[in-house]
């Protein structure tokens, strides 16, 4: 097995879904170096059918997920057959950008990275001169070229997600953009403890991830949370805001507080606690909703 597949001609893209049809693999992720800008844009070019909406930024495209029209019929039957797959059998692979996690150079990353010298990207080669009239009498030039490309942009991605696991239990194939890895990583690092446990697996056993959770930690509720949405839709009064350096916090809390306190008949300080007890309630909230409203609107800087 080559350690690097080329593809070469106008249906490069097929060939490859072809290629890939035959890996036993449910799920795949793509990454290249600023696809967001420049090869998630070919795919899309040449993707026959289009079975899901790419995720498209000012950054560009940053994720392009795509169902396998090519995907091997027996790899189908056989996904059919387990129970977790559901939805179709077709192999689905995503296409990502590791350019957000670091807008350097292929040849910077490499070097920062210190690879070995035959991993790094090759320089001083003029991509411009291979035209659709001579690139195959000078295959002898740009196939080591682009072989090399890839083999830089895979080396450097097993060193860091070697990294980013062993830190905060995190990678950059669940993570599209480095801030979001961030948020994801201290997110775990702050309320779960992470252990392997053995468990059964068909006839076999595999070795998963236990989270288990932190005790006496205050809790961190973000805008992902359904109460705190909720919330913020309905008051946009006070909060909080977490970042990973510094905790800010209105001193408007504790009127929010003691305003639903009195509602719910809760002696909780929890703001969760007493918004869900809120929202289940069915009295009146005319005049909670009045006293909220009358809540200055100034947070301290």
């Amino acid at each position: 097995m080559n350690v690097v597949e080329l593809f070469v001609g106008t249906d490069c893209i097929d060939q490859m879904l072809k290629y890939l049809g035959q890996y036993d693999r449910k799920r795949l992720i793509l990454i290249s170096h600023n696809g967001s800008g420049f090869d998630n844009w070919i795919v899309l070019k040449n993707a026959k059918k289009l079975t899901h909406c790419p995720l498209k930024t000012p950054r560009g495209i940053l994720s392009f997920p795509l169902s396998n029209p090519y995907t091997d019929e027996d790899l189908q039957k056989k996904w059919k057959r387990q129970k977790e797959i559901k939805g179709n059998y077709l192999q689905h692979i995503n296409f990502t950008c590791s350019y957000q996690h670091e807008s350097s150079s292929l040849a910077a990353w490499g070097n920062s990275s210190n690879l070995p010298a035959n991993l790094r990207k090759i320089a001083d080669v003029d991509i411009a001169k291979y035209t659709q009239d001579n690139w195959e009498e000078l295959r002898h030039e740009w196939e080591p070229y682009a072989k090399r490309d890839t083999l830089c942009l895979g080396s450097f991605l097993i060193k860091y997600n070697q990294v980013t696991k062993e830190v905060v239990n995190q990678n950059m194939f669940n993570n599209l953009t480095a801030p979001s890895l961030s948020l994801k990583g201290w997110y775990y690092l702050y309320h779960y403890d992470k252990e392997m446990v053995e468990e059964e697996w068909y006839e076999t056993t595999r070795m998963v991830a236990k989270h288990t959770e932190k005790e006496n930690v205050e809790k961190v509720y973000s805008h992902t949370n359904p109460s705190i949405r909720n919330f913020i839709r309905r008051s946009i009064k006070g909060g909080r805001v977490s970042a990973n350096r510094k905790s800010f916090e209105t001193n408007k809390m504790d009127e929010i507080c003691n305003v639903l306190k009195e509602y719910t008949e809760l002696e909780s300080n929890n703001i969760i606690d007493l918004f869900k007890e809120y929202s289940a309630r069915t009295k009146d909230k005319t005049e909670v909703h009045s006293r909220l409203t009358k809540i200055p609107k100034n947070v301290p800087n």
